[in-house]
């Protein structure tokens, strides 16, 4: 199988297709079971996306969706850190540097 990447700039994104049936009214094949046929509206080429490759696409989008830094986290460490409840656990941290340093 060629695949024409200089056409990948000229041409619109998959995302910006149509799904189910083509643009210009044609019917595309069947999808395999247990995939999604996206047809991109320009280079008439169709695409079958896994429902391994959906459940992943679902699980980014929940994921992006999802807090970088837990805040409720940070405020009760900066407010343990203020009275000086906050105590650190020297072995602790010593072992998961080493288990760190392990690892590379």
């Amino acid at each position: 199988m060629v695949i024409d990447f200089s056409r990948l700039n000229n041409s619109p994104s998959v995302a910006g297709g149509v799904r189910g049936t083509a643009a210009n009214g044609s019917s595309e094949k069947a999808a395999p079971t247990g995939e999604t046929p996206v047809r991109a509206s320009e280079s008439g080429e169709t695409v079958h996306f896994s429902q391994e490759a959906q459940q992943l696409q679902k699980i980014s989008d929940k994921l992006r969706d999802q807090p970088t830094v837990n805040s409720a986290r940070v405020a009760e460490l900066k407010q343990a850190i203020a009275d000086g409840s906050y105590q650190v656990d020297a072995g602790r941290v010593a072992g998961k540097l080493l288990q760190f340093e392990a690892q590379r």
